[in-house]
């Protein structure tokens, strides 16, 4: 009789250390980078939680629509899209980002966060 596998536990991401290390990059003048940091601790739990990692040729927001339209039952676009376009307003918007808009975008990551894994999460800078 063949054994069973047993069930690896999913590997978890440390957001509360990953949002220290935003909190350094705004510290030393780099919002855009923190912002930046920001979308790449969601698109890490993305990759952990669903197996899904971003392609090469995808922008930030195909990567997103694919997640709406392939996880539709786990992530829902009103949840998505605001958090992607205030990233992508950040990132190729041309102007610095204030700890006003960084901490919206924290807010908008936290409730994907709940959305994605149940359990809850707040930062402020």
């Amino acid at each position: 009789m063949a054994k069973k596998k047993k069930k690896q536990p999913e590997p978890e991401i440390n957001v509360k250390q990953r949002f220290d290390n935003v909190k350094v990059l705004v510290e030393t003048n780099r919002p855009k980078e923190a912002i930046a940091y920001i979308y790449l601790v969601y698109d890490d739990i993305i990759n952990i939680k669903f197996k899904k990692p971003r392609l090469a040729h995808q922008t930030i927001r195909e990567f997103a629509i694919a997640c709406v339209n392939e996880l539709e039952k786990k992530l829902k676009p009103e949840s998505v899209y605001p958090f992607i376009k205030k990233i992508e307003d950040i990132i190729y918007g041309g102007i610095e980002p204030t700890n006003k808009e960084l901490n919206y975008a924290i807010e908008l990551f936290s409730n994907l966060y709940n959305e994605i894994t149940g359990k809850s999460f707040s930062y402020k800078l």
